[in-house]
């Protein structure tokens, strides 16, 4: 036997001088394959898709839905106006980039002290959850009841407890080991969270079902809620801010997202007031030591007018007051600025307020010193938001602790010369003033200790006042103090769940209705261990298919006759045919059936060759040479108890040994006879070489029913006799494994001119032919089958 490839997938095999050839496996992807085999089994895939759109209506009917919770909020950014083109250049360039004010505060709202503060005063950290048949679904507000808790550990381990109003009087709380009894409303319970206090909430129904209370760390609340809430500036050209929040009801997230908002908002107010509360904070302190001084020194001018028996002394000073009036308030003037800067300078040498925001509204005149105080409080309100969100190992905070530094050596700088300044006018009035005194020492000593004390009286009193001005001030500037954010669009759920997306739920239920039977139609071919396809044939074996015989319900061991016009005849029509090209000699007369094992149809096809070659004017024999399990005589009706075994022991001539078949004029028979003990003996004799020969000699062809070839050897000894050899294998019975017998028959040429015929093969059952000739007539046979054929042939059972 020789093999030569032909490079079109195809290997010419020479058995015999005579050039066969059979096709390769086809490794390429086959469309047209694959649409057959989808058409084939399209109502698995119909009903796949079905059952996929109904799990996912299911899926969608019972699943929890997500609602998208939008507002949005405009920062007052002064970064985002009124910049020069040059700086807008650098912008552009990102030289000398930082953090905008929208960015900074973006990250407040997003910082965990924030949602701390919303979660604690919503409770956030206590669900309820209403029981149902197939689910439990989260209630928010409108419920019978509502559950305080008091004294809450740290850290609290999550706990879950049952709540199921009884009466209008009574409700059962139940929690497993922990407590289960009926309580009136409103009584306290001690539990191992803290104190728990059921109240009845009127304005709801009353619904005798079982509500779950979940309780939670208030830090686990706040890691849920973060995760739900995404902050994000749409455009980096405006200073709003858009914030997002996930809920499972709508209006639970509209309610948790105003309150963080409005906690935002006061969170800035709260900034902003705190410098007017410094302010306010160290005039009074100023206030209270002034009030005191200037009590002390107009008890000093009692007691000493009391002393001295004085009633008006204007008229006496009255000279002496005009001519010193102007130095007077010159010096006093000078002197309420000193103690002003005495009391700053103080103020910021005390390491306790390093940290603290310095006073604005009791600056001077100086507009250099006003400018650098507006600078340190505005890096301080800077770093305090930094804190919130950054630790203060930050860069950024880092940068603006070395500012802060550096601005008050400025204050402490600009208020040493300031206070140099003042004291250079003071001794400088004063030595003014010493010049006028002079003039005066003919003024009792009387008038001049009372000018004294008068002079004293008039400095505390302008402070005094001076610092009750200030601090009205402030007050009306904390009362005016707004937010620096302001609300456009409050907390509004979307109208449509986020999640599930329908459309997409329904989309994949469809795609695992396409999925799963071509999973199951893959792992079919994969897994299944029998003969499905045309394709697990020849990945198999190299040799060539002779004919397909197609699947038939008739119960008759004969189906072909003259007038037959079924498939299944046209089919064997058509291995007659291709038997021409196999048969191609005169003398090539003898064709043996043989198949991997028994049930795998050679009977019936052996008797319906015979039939049908008869049908042709040709004489036939049929031989039913299966001596250990002969069935063509049985199935034809026929008398076994003669035939090739008595003949073999001499028992019946050969006279005898033919007979007819009844299956028509042209078609004889010779039965196998009694089950002998020993068949391959008997096959080995030289008898059996010489009947042969005779039957060659009287008939046109012999067709010989062999037993299996992977059982016995009997089909093998009887391929000495044979001039071809049509192996059989059945759609969804033969094993994959067993078509290497036939592979290795092929291959060694243990048998002549051997081809494969494949039987019962089914319509619409993945073979990859459906049989229709265009005659008017189609074969569909398997049509009607049962679903639990079809199952089992699916998966070669």
């Amino acid at each position: 036997m020789l093999e030569n490839f032909n490079g079109n997938g195809q290997t010419a095999v020479n058995v015999n001088g005579v050039l066969q050839q059979h096709n390769e496996p086809d490794k390429a992807f086959d469309l047209r394959k694959l649409l057959d085999k989808v058409l084939s089994h399209w109502y698995w895939f119909f009903l796949c898709i079905v059952a996929g759109i109904a799990l996912s209506w299911l899926y969608l009917r019972y699943a929890t839905p997500d609602y998208k919770v939008n507002a949005k909020i405009l920062i007052q950014d002064d970064q985002k106006g009124g910049d020069s083109p040059e700086k807008d250049v650098l912008q552009q360039l990102q030289i000398f980039n930082s953090k905008s004010n929208v960015d900074n505060e973006m990250e407040i709202i997003k910082s965990r002290s924030l949602m701390e503060r919303t979660v604690k005063d919503l409770q956030l950290n206590v669900s309820y959850w209403l029981e149902g048949r197939l689910k439990t679904a989260e209630q928010f507000r409108k419920l019978p009841f509502a559950v305080q808790w008091s004294n809450l550990i740290d850290s609290l381990p999550d706990a879950e407890y049952v709540v199921r109003p009884v009466s209008d009087n009574k409700v059962h709380i139940s929690a497993e080991g922990v407590v289960d009894k009926d309580i009136s409303w409103n009584d306290t319970l001690h539990l191992p969270e803290g104190i728990m206090k059921v109240v009845r909430q009127s304005n709801n129904p009353l619904i005798k079902e079982n509500y779950i209370v979940r309780v939670v760390s208030v830090d686990k609340a706040v890691t849920v809620y973060r995760n739900k809430l995404a902050v994000n500036i749409p455009n980096k050209q405006v200073s709003t801010i858009d914030l997002t929040m996930t809920s499972t009801i709508p209006e639970k997230g509209e309610i948790i997202l105003n309150e963080l908002i409005n906690a935002y908002m006061q969170l800035s107010v709260d900034a902003k007031n705190r410098i007017a509360d410094s302010t306010i904070a160290f005039v009074d302190n100023r206030l209270a030591l002034v009030s005191r001084e200037l009590s002390g020194v107009e008890k000093d001018i009692q007691t000493f007018k009391q002393n001295n028996q004085l009633a008006d002394l204007g008229e006496q000073a009255k000279l002496l007051i005009a001519s010193t009036g102007d130095f007077s308030r010159q010096l006093t003037e000078q002197q309420v600025k000193l103690s002003v800067v005495e009391s700053l300078e103080k103020y910021i040498n005390d390491e306790a307020n390093n940290k603290r925001i310095v006073p604005s509204s009791l600056v001077l005149e100086d507009p250099n010193f006003v400018s650098i105080i507006g600078k340190y409080n505005g890096l301080e309100l800077e770093r305090e938001r930094l804190l919130m969100s950054n630790t203060a190992s930050n860069p950024v905070v880092r940068n603006i602790d070395e500012q802060l530094v550096s601005l008050r050596g400025d204050l402490k700088s600009n208020l040493t010369s300031f206070k140099t300044g003042i004291q250079t006018s003071i001794a400088q009035l004063q030595q003014r003033s010493g010049a006028i005194d002079k003039k005066i020492q003919q003024v009792p000593a009387k008038e001049r200790v009372f000018l004294d004390y008068s002079r004293q009286q008039a400095v505390k009193q302008e402070l005094y006042l001076f610092l009750l001005k200030k601090r009205e001030e402030s007050a009306i500037s904390k009362s005016s103090n707004l937010a620096g954010a302001r609300i456009i669009d409050l907390a509004k759920s979307e109208a449509f769940p986020y999640m599930p997306k329908r459309a997409l739920i329904y989309l994949l239920g469809m795609i695992l209705g396409v999925i799963l039977p071509s999973v199951g139609l893959y792992l079919r071919d994969v897994l299944s261990r029998r003969v499905v396809n045309k394709l697990d044939i020849t990945e198999n074996t190299p040799a060539p298919i002779l004919a397909e015989v197609g699947h038939t319900d008739a119960k008759a061991a004969v189906i072909i006759s003259k007038d037959s016009v079924t498939p299944v005849a046209e089919q064997f029509r058509a291995l007659r045919t291709n038997l021409q090209f196999v048969l191609r000699e005169p003398k090539e007369k003898v064709i043996l059936l043989t198949s991997s094992m028994s049930g795998e149809g050679k009977t019936f096809i052996a008797t319906n060759l015979a039939a049908v070659l008869s049908l042709s004017g040709k004489k036939v024999l049929l031989m039913e040479m299966d001596l250990r399990k002969p069935k063509v005589s049985e199935k034809l009706g026929l008398d076994n108890r003669t035939g090739f075994s008595t003949w073999a022991i001499g028992k019946t001539p050969l006279n005898e040994l033919v007979r007819p078949s009844g299956i028509n004029d042209n078609c004889w028979l010779i039965s196998s006879g009694p089950i002998p003990p020993n068949p391959a003996e008997l096959l080995l004799t030289e008898s059996t070489k010489e009947l042969f020969t005779h039957l060659r000699a009287h008939f046109d062809y012999i067709v010989i029913d062999a037993p299996p070839v992977g059982l016995v050897t009997d089909a093998q000894l009887l391929g000495t006799f044979a001039d071809a050899t049509l192996y059989l294998v059945r759609q969804g019975y033969t094993f994959k494994q067993q078509l290497q017998i036939s592979k290795e028959l092929f291959i060694f040429h243990k048998m002549p001119k051997m081809n494969l015929i494949v039987n019962d093969v089914k319509a619409g059952q993945g073979y990859g032919y459906s049989y229709s000739y265009g005659y008017g007539y189609g074969y569909n046979s398997n049509t009607k089958k049962g679903l639990s054929k079809r199952i089992k042939v699916m998966f070669g059972k």
